[in-house]
């Protein structure tokens, strides 16, 4: 690579390093990248039947389409300049831009040798004689993972394609995917720049089913080891809009599908199908079933020799722990508290997991593209509570989500995430919730620290519907800064009017001009529970749900205790790590148990998947106390081992410690397994070393 021509662009210099790809290795290779073709690509373009093409449609989506005509008559090649004659038979109905100036990535393969070249270029001019591509980028590839194949690509040229829209879980559409040894993705980098910002169309083979339909109509493939340039997931890192073609060479169908790609590099998951180093996920948006996209009557001659160092997906794999979640409906609560209601695709045959009130869910989403968030942080994980009651005859999940302003996931909900748009989701968990057949029911609450109360108040209401109201009064105590901040107070306002067992006391900290105490609030000021002594029930026999920032939460755990309140009988969640105890109690206890050590050598090492390949990659980092836990370590160290919730509740940051001693200075609400670690709470306990297996 040269100081005046960049190869590689920035997206795919990002996994390149995350891929633990040596510079001197890009360095090396960018040689291989050239700015003209050589004569050989000459000759191998001029003498190609078929041309599979990446070309973006006028709103910048890219799409994965083919031509195809007589050998020698499709293409007509010199060293800076492609000019293809015939023009991809989907173009107009998929809105391409072949205009000059638009940018095109070409890949030109010959099945029977297992040939294959690749041209990003730019579109100088289309007339008559078609479409003229300047050269931007030309090299070689690999013929790994291509399937040997005769295909009499004159045939079929006058039936032109026949397209309807269908469901990725359509029988076609499963058939379809289900025969797939191989299929082509357009993708695109996130700025149209210089060379190495274009458009980009590569081939990806394995073995029938190996792009893989998962339960909530999410499309999966393994990517198998290859030449690390990364283009395909280069440009993913920066944009995620992908297309696919998936062809079926006997019958001339193809699926045509438009969707948003993410790349997850969990070992774990990873570890599901043979030789891959890491899956990429596809989120169907548009899928089309096309007739005549292809010739019919092509013939397998053989399977690529590289599968043999291949997997498929077991039967039961759902393809990821997450599950993709489409966002049905975005509607502010207040000023700064946002709910979103959250279903399964349209694809997605699965039902909702049901859940009980107060328990949460883990979230994880991408920044958009774009976004200055979307720059060197592929996803990004929170737990936040589910804010409403489980209904059977409406199955959805609502979270509640307050705007911080250095909040990096509440910002992205807020101010980028609209309706239509999809995330992903673990299944409901936590222990927050409402014991059963408690007498009394007192739910204490602050700021956003109302949704997992609002979830419990609601079941209650549910209930009582249904004929069973609870069997105790219930006491809603809830503190916010005004009424512009608080969520829910219409709903909250409604059921106090209508339900004589629920009483209701809001107190507001900050009231604004338009706030009018005994209509929106019952008091002013910090609350203070020692106030409402006649109007709270007898603490001894009640049972006290507790939500809310650790200060406030300190102070009513104090107050609570002070009028009568068995310790046994306090419920509480905080958001984030926090203790009940006051900071002088907190930090004697924290000073009793040794104290942490100064520094402790820490080895993260990643099992191989494969039976040829006895290496274990590892990690060797030195951990200090202000570098927090054993998570945020390997974060620091470009590892990204599962997690969701960070504070010890959820328990999906699990991972193995094969070796040395580890303690949690905040003891997690999660059991760990023997022979397992709590990342995200977990610090070495001894100056000794730790090593942690970060795969099953």
């Amino acid at each position: 690579m040269t100081a005046n021509r960049q190869v590689f662009h920035e997206g795919e210099r990002r996994v390149q390093q995350r891929a633990g790809v040596p510079d001197t290795y890009v360095q090396r290779v960018s040689a291989f990248v050239r700015a003209a073709m050589p004569d050989q690509h000459v000759e191998f373009f001029g003498s190609l039947p078929v041309l599979f093409m990446g070309a973006l449609d006028r709103q910048g989506w890219p799409w994965a389409v083919v031509t195809y005509g007589a050998s020698g008559q499709l293409c007509t090649a010199t060293a800076s300049e492609l000019l293809i004659h015939r023009v991809p038979p989907l173009a107009e109905a998929l809105g391409l831009s072949l205009e000059p100036g638009a940018r095109m990535g070409l890949l030109g393969l010959e099945m029977t040798s297992r040939r294959r070249n690749r041209l990003n270029g730019t579109v100088r001019s289309r007339d008559a004689e078609g479409i003229r591509v300047s050269v931007d980028q030309s090299f070689g590839n690999c013929p790994q993972y291509i399937q040997q194949r005769e295909v009499d690509w004159q045939t079929g040229q006058e039936a032109p394609p026949v397209s309807r829209q269908v469901s990725i879980a359509s029988r076609v559409g499963r058939a379809l995917l289900a025969q797939a040894d191989t299929f082509f993705i357009a993708t695109r980098a996130g700025e149209l720049g210089d060379a190495s910002q274009g458009v980009d169309i590569s081939h990806r083979g394995g073995k029938p089913g190996f792009l893989h339909l998962n339960a909530d109509g999410s499309l999966s493939f393994p990517d198998f080891p290859g030449n690390r340039f990364f283009n395909t997931l280069g440009n993913i890192e920066q944009d995620p809009r992908v297309s696919l073609f998936i062809p079926d060479f006997t019958t001339g169908e193809a699926l045509v599908l438009q969707g948003r790609g993410r790349i997850d590099w969990d070992p774990r998951r990873a570890s599901l199908v043979e030789g891959a180093e890491r899956i990429v996920d596809i989120v169907p948006e548009r899928i089309w079933h096309v007739e005549n996209a292809l010739p019919p009557h092509g013939r397998l001659l053989e399977r690529s020799p590289s599968l043999a160092q291949t997997g498929t997906w077991p039967k039961e794999a759902a393809g990821n722990a997450y599950r993709h979640l489409r966002i049905a409906d975005k509607v502010r609560e207040s000023d700064v508290i946002t709910s979103f209601y959250l279903e399964p695709l349209a694809a997605d045959d699965l039902p909702l997991a049901p859940y009980a009130a107060g328990q949460f869910l883990s979230v994880r989403l991408s920044a958009k593209t774009g976004h200055p968030l979307a720059r060197g942080q592929a996803t990004l994980t929170r737990s936040y509570s589910l804010s409403g009651a489980w209904y059977e005859r409406m199955p959805r999940y609502r979270i509640s989500v307050k705007r911080e302003e250095h909040g990096t996931v509440s910002r992205l909900l807020h101010d980028e995430y609209v309706v239509g748009d999809v995330l992903e989701a673990l299944s409901p968990a936590g222990d927050f919730t409402l014991r059963e057949r408690s007498n009394v029911v007192v739910l204490v609450s602050s700021g956003v620290g109302i949704t997992p109360m609002i979830a419990m108040l609601e079941a209650m209401v549910q209930r009582a519907d249904a004929g069973e109201p609870p069997s105790g009064e219930v006491f809603f105590v809830h503190s916010a800064r005004n009424g512009r901040e608080q969520a829910f107070a219409h709903v909250l306002q409604a059921w106090a009017g209508r339900y004589p067992w629920l009483h209701l006391h809001i107190a507001y900290t900050r009231p604004t001009a338009e706030d009018v105490l005994g209509r929106t609030h019952h008091s002013q000021g910090r609350l203070k529970l020692a106030t409402l002594t006649a109007w709270l029930p007898d603490m001894a026999r009640s049972h006290v749900y507790l939500c809310g920032s650790e200060g406030f939460m300190r102070v009513q755990y104090a107050a609570l205790l002070a009028l009568g309140m068995p310790r046994e009988h306090l419920h509480h969640e905080f958001f984030g790590r926090g203790s009940l105890e006051s900071p002088e109690a907190t930090e004697m206890k924290a000073a009793a148990p040794q104290a942490l050590p100064a520094h402790a050598q820490v080895t993260f090492s990643s099992a191989s998947r494969s039976h040829d390949k006895p290496h274990q990659p590892q990690t060797v980092v030195e951990w200090t106390p202000a570098q927090g836990t054993l998570l945020e370590l390997a974060e620091q160290a470009g590892l990204a081992p599962l997690s969701s919730c960070r504070v010890g509740r959820c328990g999906s940051c699990a991972q193995r410690l094969v070796s040395g001693e580890v303690r949690y200075p905040v003891p997690p609400l999660a059991i760990a397994a023997e022979g397992e670690v709590l990342m995200c709470c977990a610090v070495p306990a001894h100056a000794a070393p730790v090593i942690i297996g970060l795969t099953e």
